[in-house]
């Protein structure tokens, strides 16, 4: 390939992704600097970078993990801690990210429009290439002593770590790579880097490291989105003349410093092997195993495709082989399989089983070892299911680059620039992937047989049984107090006085104010260059008719209104897709029959119909179906609805109409099909109990939900795990009674006055959009026609606290947390057109941003990870969120005083963050409607369930229209009360030792705090005058 010259850039083969040609990808490569970036134009309001640096590790230092931290510390030209986050908003971006792995570490940018991204990345880029790397910085972000003679912060490397060395899937994954790879590959290590090296590795070390592989031509900048290729090149050419302004970095652009190519050679395993290690849990009976094979080479494109499709047929759906055998059972070996692949110079292949009880752990792998040679042996290969399955996962491929084409293009961008060449064939072919399923669909059950044979039976493999130990756990703690204990003796007080001193001088070094002339030299680009998504609506008009278009026209001409009884809104878009959603009003149902609703939910895809069992169904469902779902609410939002999806071909419409009327009217519970649903369930309960996130919310939605009237509280985990040991009971001595039950739920459910529904896709290429729908009627003629129920919402099962906010605070204890996490509600706006919302949005990015008020006290001091404010107009409820806090009650009463501080005036607002916060709230608005499918589900919430008048245009004016007397009236109004006792509600949930300290603390404050077992908030009805459900 001979590539073309445009200034100082090489400008490669222009090449489509999709084969639609709807996305085309350019290169370009520096012929000064080396510097590389790749282009895929998607069409969308966003814009996104991916600065890639191949990396490598020879130890369990961390090195390219510390320095993914130390980069954002400030670069020679910007050095200053936070310029790149104080910036991104001007940029609409709502900040910078990055992540590292074992092969490269990745720093990231998404900005809403052009402009801001071409103004923004040659900051990053400076960032990147040339930071600080100060021994200040690398004190107070990697790791040091505090003043009690503990271990760093929460905010630094070290805790990040500490947080994850001694969790189960980290404990798994370092054996996993210590047996699979050699140690000259680079692959068996740490790349985030080991507590113990943490605690040792020096500054010298981290500029070594970046000298040797953060240089030009080892950058890769990935971007998609519309970008001018004038624009484009001209910011390039202003990025390779500022690095060839530091003459003291000519010399390393002679020779390339990619680790990986060549791409080092993986040999095959010698022999199978199962290891059991053993992960700190106490009172959990459940385990994880993977098993891993070595696959082919990363430019094995055919291959790779081949076993993305024979993982599937093994496991994707419930009559899948391995999945009828592992998890579709009354007492399965585990809640869910998977496979995944690690991309790296030579796949890794592994199968992933979680919720695996103990007393089958030791049985599971050589169970699967035997499943899959009888698979061979006796050729059980559905070649009808499996050309099915390839054309659905073409299918599902060609979807990913309407509904995440982003991702589709960096990630096997990122690949195949760390191990092949940007220039060559191999990096098109891997971003042309779509294509190999034409070749596979050609295959005979003799080839798939062949290739299972020899990737799963003739190659070795690893298997990992991970099992809790209490005993690990307590060794665990006596080992980190004894260390800890003695590390404040070697110190002694001389010693924490001196790094107390260190700390502080290095903080304060840190902390240095980014000057305004900065600021004021990154103007805010016009909101122009910021594209967008047109959808075209239209619906049958069952209460209310839109403004005259082409797609309503169409509408009409098809069938009378009195036909279709139903409310249904279509969102035209192009596409090669039909998307359809039921949402399901659940507020008519019984109260003892709202629980149900989760098992409902988990069986509707899988179960069997009048004369068809379920196995045929989810056969026939694979056919003409891409893919399905029932779930509460969109986007955790009106989560009283349960919602049906499904996506088809546009060719293949009136399918899946037919199937929506199947699986709404048609299904038959069976007691079966309900016992696996119920044990899956309870089966993966104890491992998101873990969460000490899930927990908070679960707590604070008990406490503001009337369970009687929530279908969201009865269906969430931590009501089922009272509500379905109940029903396992009874399913198994009077199941006749739950299918009963469920069938009246389902009765009730699917009335017709409780559906509306929403299409999406090329509406005016469909020959029956409406009509089809009559299908459905015989169904609604079986009751009382009746009005379309006002929309649903969360405030409308609110119980005495969620109406009434005020004097409740509940410590929840969690015995295997470290850390503390925490939710603080009050009231907020309940109407979605108020007149205050834009103000309050502005308000909270002011407050959350990564360099924000409170993010900056809470992260600064080291008091927690993260903080962060919710405004949930559905609910009515503004929300304070804290994550991961090592001292919950001084990370509050630090953001108490902060926004006291702000009432009263004794603290000012910045007028720059003001200006950086309403460009965050404008980037949330083009980030939900980024592709057109999302687009059109937001046409839908806005119509729809939200109900606004307010358009689009409106709001933006009204946000650029914010003044600081809005921020302060809205701050007085809605976020004071955060910590007024009488007016809100507070959930901590943390660890046995600190349950007491914590709940005297808030009560000190005026909060009338109780500790509580997680366990009793449904069993004792602790928020609740009385239950409401009874199966004795």
């Amino acid at each position: 390939m001979t590539p073309t010259i445009t200034k100082d850039f090489y400008h490669f083969d222009t090449f489509p992704i999709d084969p639609c040609e709807s996305i085309l990808v350019n290169r370009y490569k520096s012929s000064k600097t080396g510097l590389v970036a790749i282009h895929a134009d998607i069409q969308g309001p966003l814009v996104s970078g991916f600065l890639t640096l191949a990396t490598k590790v020879t130890n369990n230092d961390g090195c390219p993990h510390i320095l993914e931290h130390l980069v954002f510390l400030g670069s020679e030209k910007y050095p200053y801690k936070g310029t790149l986050d104080s910036l991104a908003p001007r940029a609409y971006a709502p900040g910078t990210n990055a992540w590292t792995d074992i092969d490269h570490t990745c720093y990231t940018i998404t900005t809403a429009g052009s402009d801001g991204f071409l103004q923004l990345l040659p900051v990053y880029v400076d960032h990147i290439l040339f930071p600080t790397l100060t021994d200040e910085g690398f004190y107070t972000e990697v790791h040091h002593i505090d003043p009690n003679g503990e271990d760093a912060g929460v905010m630094v490397v070290y805790c990040e770590m500490q947080a994850r060395e001694n969790s189960m899937n980290d404990i798994m994954q370092r054996a996993l790579q210590q047996l699979v790879y050699p140690q000259e590959s680079g692959y068996p290590f740490e790349a985030g880097g080991l507590m113990k090296n943490l605690r040792a590795v020096k500054i010298d070390t981290i500029r070594d490291y970046h000298r040797q592989f953060y240089t030009p031509d080892n950058l890769r900048i990935i971007i998609t989105g519309k970008l001018d290729r004038v624009g484009l090149l001209s910011t390039l050419e202003q990025i390779d003349i500022a690095i060839m302004d530091r003459q003291r970095h000519l010399q390393c652009l002679k020779a390339s410093t990619n680790p990986w190519i060549p791409a080092p050679l993986i040999p095959d395993l010698a022999y199978s092997q199962t290891e059991t290690v053993y992960f700190p849990e106490s009172s959990s009976t459940m385990g994880n195993i993977t098993v891993t094979w070595l696959g082919p080479r990363w430019n094995a494109f055919l291959d790779v495709q081949a076993i993305h499709v024979l993982n599937a047929y093994l496991s994707e759906s419930p009559i899948s082989p391995l999945k009828k055998l592992f998890v579709e059972q009354s007492d399965p070996y585990c809640t869910e399989l998977d496979f995944q692949i690690q991309e790296r110079s030579r796949l890794s292949i592994t199968a992933h089983f979680q919720n695996v009880p103990l007393h089958k752990a030791d049985l599971l792998v050589p169970k699967l070892v035997s499943a899959l040679e009888d698979i061979y042996a006796t050729q059980a290969i559905d070649m009808d299911r499996m050309k099915v399955l390839i054309y659905k996962e073409k299918l599902k491929f060609l979807d990913d680059y309407e509904t995440c084409p982003t991702f589709m293009v960096a990630l096997p961008a990122i690949t195949a620039s760390l191990y092949g060449d940007v220039a060559n064939d191999d990096f098109i072919n891997a971003l042309q992937q779509a294509k190999y399923f034409d070749i596979l669909i050609h295959f005979t059950k003799q080839d798939w047989l062949v290739f299972l044979k020899q990737l799963y039976i003739d190659t070795a493999y690893t298997a990992i049984i991970g099992k809790p130990s209490d005993e690990l756990s307590k060794h665990l703690m006596e080992q980190e107090a004894y260390r800890i204990e003695k590390q404040r003796t070697c110190l002694g007080e001389k010693g924490l006085h001196y790094l107390d001193a260190r700390l502080k001088h290095a903080t304060h070094i840190n902390e240095t104010q980014i000057p305004s002339k900065i600021m004021e030299g990154f103007p805010i680009p016009s909101v122009s260059s910021i594209s967008s998504i047109h959808v075209v609506t239209a619906n049958n008009p069952y209460y209310s008719v839109l403004e005259d278009n082409q797609v309503q026209a169409h509408i009409n001409r098809d069938g009378h209104l009195k036909e279709i009884p139903y409310f249904i809104q279509y969102d035209h878009i192009p596409s090669a897709f039909v998307n359809i959603s039921v949402y399901l009003n659940t507020g008519s149902i019984p109260s003892y029959l709202k629980p149900y609703g989760r098992m409902y939910m988990d069986t509707v895809f899988a179960s069997p119909m009048r004369n068809i069992d379920y196995t045929e169904v989810v056969q026939k469902l694979d056919m003409d179906v891409i893919s399905y779902d029932a779930s509460l609410g969109y986007q955790g939002s009106f989560r009283e609805y349960i919602v049906i999806t499904i996506k088809v071909e546009s060719t293949k419409y009136a399918a899946g109409i037919n199937w929506l009327r199947h699986l709404m009217w048609s299904i038959q519970f069976t007691q079966e099909r309900l016992i696996v649903a119920v044990n899956k369930t309870l089966h993966d309960i104890p491992q998101a109990k873990r969460n000490g996130k899930l927990l908070t919310d679960w707590t604070m939605r008990a406490i503001h939900t009337d369970i009687r009237k929530s279908t969201e509280a009865s269906c969430s985990y931590l009501y089922q795990d009272t509500f379905l040991p109940r029903v396992l009971k009874e399913l198994l001595k009077n199941p006749e009674r739950i299918i009963q039950d469920m069938n009246e739920f389902r009765s009730i459910l699917c009335r017709d006055e409780n559906l509306r529904v929403h299409v999406t896709g090329d509406v005016l290429s469909l020959k029956r959009p409406k009509s089809i729908f009559r299908s459905w009627k015989k169904h609604a003629l079986k009751h009382k026609h009746k009005p379309l129920p006002a929309v649903v919402r969360s405030r409308d099962a609110f119980g005495y606290y969620g109406l009434n906010p005020g004097n409740c605070t509940s410590i929840v204890i969690l015995p295997s947390t470290e850390s503390s996490f925490s939710i603080h509600s009050t009231r907020g706006p309940s109407d979605f057109d108020s007149i205050e919302i834009p103000s309050l949005l502005v308000l909270m990015e002011m407050l959350h941003a990564m360099e924000g008020i409170y993010s900056r006290l809470v992260r600064g001091l080291g008091l927690a990870y993260r903080c962060w404010l919710t405004n949930a107009t559905e609910a009515g409820l503004i929300s304070l969120c804290i994550l991961r806090s090592t001292n919950i009650t001084s990370a509050f009463e630090h953001i108490k005083h902060a926004t006291h501080q702000l009432a009263t005036g004794e603290t000012e607002f910045d007028c720059f963050a003001l200006e950086g916060a309403k460009s965050s709230v404008i980037f949330d608005m083009a980030n939900c409607e980024n592709t057109r499918q999302v687009a059109a589900g937001q046409s839908f919430m806005n119509k729809v369930l939200k109900q606004s008048t307010r358009q689009k245009l409106d709001l933006l004016k009204a946000i650029q229209q914010v003044t600081m007397p809005h921020i302060v009236q809205v701050l007085l109004t809605y976020i004071l009360p955060l910590f007024d006792p009488k007016r809100s509600n507070h959930v901590i949930v943390t660890s046995q030792t600190k349950s007491q300290e914590v709940a005297q603390s808030f009560c000190l404050m005026g909060h009338p705090a109780k500790v509580i077992q997680l366990e009793d908030v449904y069993a004792k009805n602790i928020f609740q005058q009385d239950s409401f459900i009874d199966l004795a």
